[in-house]
């Protein structure tokens, strides 16, 4: 009868798909159900192991019941976040078990990393342009500064210009949740690719500007005419903004940024090319999702969507992007958006202004 519901027990935790261990009472593994060998490894690897050494967050602190969150290694050595609850079972005169029960958190857990990173970045970025903002209003207003009609200008074209990186910032993160939801949707329209590119340099002029930096433009056209593209005027601002941003934050001080666009097939493929450090191959894959940073510039302020926003805009077109780097050599990143054919003297009321 005993062995009977020994069987019955040990069927039952081979069929749960959450992993159970258990261990004798001084923490030594007694037995493992099937999802339990599947991530800590077979018993045989295991026998004769404390429960510690696998949980090494785990501190028995003689309560019959508790639990706890902690990383641990998994067999293949792939760091997780773990919440372990534990039951002690007691038989008498010092015999018994101790049942965990194991719960792999590890996403929840990089979501609330996420989250985190999020906020500060949004923190940082904003607080930069702030300051530039308020430095400008208090100069705009101050009587004694006695601005001249061109510095009063070229102050007023900062304060402008940060505004628009504040608000680039904001159409990020509601882009990032839009298309994450499914819920992003463009409209597109005939427009002279002149004129994007020209809402997108308004918008960082300040920060190219305050590095020294320049942007050559080289967007040709089929025989003379300026290139015209199917998009919406908008969201093709915010993809080109994102690059040249990028392209200014990673390259050095009086460094020169182009803007290349020629025609392939049916599609104009828009390239933005840098003389920054360059991206190593082996982290390129990750660019394109949301809030990748690149290790080794950590340290250059970002959230780490511009990317991930612009590929999910320019799919939204029927487009696609792509990015071209080596170590020391800078970065090209291209998005192709669908080319339009002009005839006569067609135009587009949104081509202007």
């Amino acid at each position: 009868m005993v062995t009977s519901i020994q069987a019955h027990q040990r069927a039952l935790l081979a069929a749960i798909r959450v992993p159970i261990a258990t261990t004798f009472l001084d923490g030594r593994i007694a037995g493992l159900n099937a999802a339990a060998v599947a991530l800590f490894g077979s018993p045989e690897r295991l026998h004769d192991r404390s429960i510690g050494e696998i949980l090494p967050f785990l501190r028995d602190r003689g309560e019959s019941c508790g639990e706890s969150q902690g990383r641990a290694a998994d067999a293949n050595g792939r760091m997780m976040d773990l919440e372990v609850s534990w039951t002690r079972v007691t038989e008498g005169r010092g015999a018994g078990y101790i049942v965990y029960v194991v719960h792999d958190i590890s996403r929840h857990a990089e979501v609330s990393r996420l989250r985190e990173q999020l906020l500060y970045s949004v923190a940082h970025e904003l607080r930069g342009p702030l300051m530039i903002l308020e430095n400008s209003l208090d100069m705009l207003g101050d009587e004694e500064q006695k601005l001249t009609p061109d510095e009063f200008a070229s102050v007023l074209a900062t304060a402008r210009g940060t505004t628009g990186r504040m608000h680039t910032l904001l159409e990020n993160l509601l882009s990032a949740g839009s298309i994450k939801s499914g819920h992003f949707v463009v409209a597109p329209r005939e427009i002279e690719l002149r004129a994007i590119i020209n809402d997108a340099l308004e918008i960082v002029y300040p920060a190219i500007h305050r590095q020294s930096q320049r942007v050559d433009i080289d967007i040709g056209g089929d025989g003379g005419q300026a290139p015209w593209v199917m998009a919406d005027r908008r969201y093709a601002r915010q993809v080109l903004t994102n690059l040249l941003d990028n392209a200014s934050k990673y390259s050095p001080d009086g460094s020169v940024i182009r803007v290349v666009a020629i025609r392939v097939g049916s599609m104009m493929r828009i390239s933005v090319e840098d003389s920054g450090p360059g991206i190593r191959h082996e982290q390129q894959a990750g660019l394109f999702e949301r809030f990748y940073r690149v290790r080794s510039n950590t340290d250059v302020p970002g959230v780490g969507l511009g990317l991930a926003i612009a590929k999910g805009i320019v799919e939204a077109h029927g487009g696609s992007i792509g990015i071209e780097s080596e170590p020391g050599m800078g970065t090209r990143v291209w998005f192709s958006l669908p080319a339009v054919q002009r005839t006569g003297e067609a135009r587009d009321e949104h081509s202007a202004g």
